[in-house]
């Protein structure tokens, strides 16, 4: 398990290392947060499941704003970061590029709507854990 995590940490360690809070920790299903249950490490915490709406946000050290999806999205799906949208311009202005970290392949679609920046995974999504998407 150790193994993993350093490896994640390799991959992802960019919108880890050095980076600070944004203005929103982060969002779930509807722009609601969800964290894990409170209370001591059991059953109910063992069993949470986090969706494909559910993200964390940093800044790295480069000024770009990382958006960390809390589970592998689908292959091909589509997901919405409500706190990204124009409308709210909490990031103080349009996005320019999105980017999967660590993905090869072709760029991923992206675009920025009133309501949210809705991303296109790619085809092939091969992570074992969280995902971040470095948004700029």
């Amino acid at each position: 398990m150790l193994k993993e995590i350093g490896a994640w940490m390799r991959v992802n360690g960019e919108g880890i290392y050095g980076s600070k809070a944004w203005v929103r920790l982060g969002e779930g299903e509807n722009g609601k947060l969800r964290t894990l249950p409170a209370g001591k490490l059991g059953r109910e915490q063992a069993e949470f499941k986090f969706g494909p709406h559910d993200f964390r946000f940093t800044v790295g050290r480069d000024g770009s704003l990382y958006a960390f999806a809390m589970t592998v999205p689908a292959p091909g799906s589509t997901l919405k970061i409500m706190s990204l949208g124009s409308r709210e311009n909490l990031l103080g202005k349009p996005v320019t590029s999105v980017s999967l970290v660590g993905h090869e392949g072709a760029p991923i679609t992206w675009r920025q709507e009133a309501d949210g920046l809705v991303i296109t995974t790619p085809a092939e999504m091969p992570f074992a854990t969280a995902v971040a998407f470095n948004i700029r």
